[in-house]
């Protein structure tokens, strides 16, 4: 069974700074500080109850719904029944409140990350070749470097 709800604790702990006593009072008290120290490292073995899922949710800084998700996950060892990847489950359960209206807008941000994220990745595979090459470049001989450059910028002809 994967830990996905002691895993979020361990994440707003470990990457937002969020301590153990600030997800208990974002959970009004429902939860104690102790029982966050516990649950982080998998030592609770009963799931917390769905009325505790609003406060439980406000603490952990997803929907209610991804709650039940990761409880039903943690606990019971069901995950959801999609073909969503892991890593996209949290996004999916915010989308899920957002108006019609704005996904547009969403689809575009979205576009824009996975060509960044293309786009690095294809730099990355070029880096050495682009390091070879800039070497090269700032080697050559001034006049040699100005005739590349009139080639490349099509400027040849001035």
């Amino acid at each position: 069974m994967a830990n996905v709800f002691s895993e979020r604790i361990a994440h707003l702990n470990r990457n937002a700074g969020k301590t153990y006593q600030e997800m208990a009072v974002d959970c009004d008290f429902q939860r104690s500080v102790t029982w966050w120290n516990k649950v982080r490292w998998n030592e609770i073995k009963v799931p917390p109850e769905p009325g505790l899922y609003p406060h439980l949710a406000r603490a952990l800084e997803v929907p209610e719904r991804r709650v039940a998700e990761m409880v039903a996950e943690q606990w019971c060892g069901v995950t959801p029944n999609d073909s969503v990847p892991k890593h996209l489950r949290h996004l999916v359960a915010v989308l899920r409140g957002v108006d019609p209206d704005d996904l547009p807008v969403l689809v575009d941000l979205a576009q824009l990350l996975s060509e960044k994220r293309g786009t690095q990745r294809l730099l990355k595979a070029f880096e050495p070749r682009l390091n070879a090459e800039w070497d090269e470049w700032q080697n050559l001989p001034e006049d040699e470097l100005d005739e590349r450059i009139k080639r490349l910028t099509g400027s040849a002809d001035e």
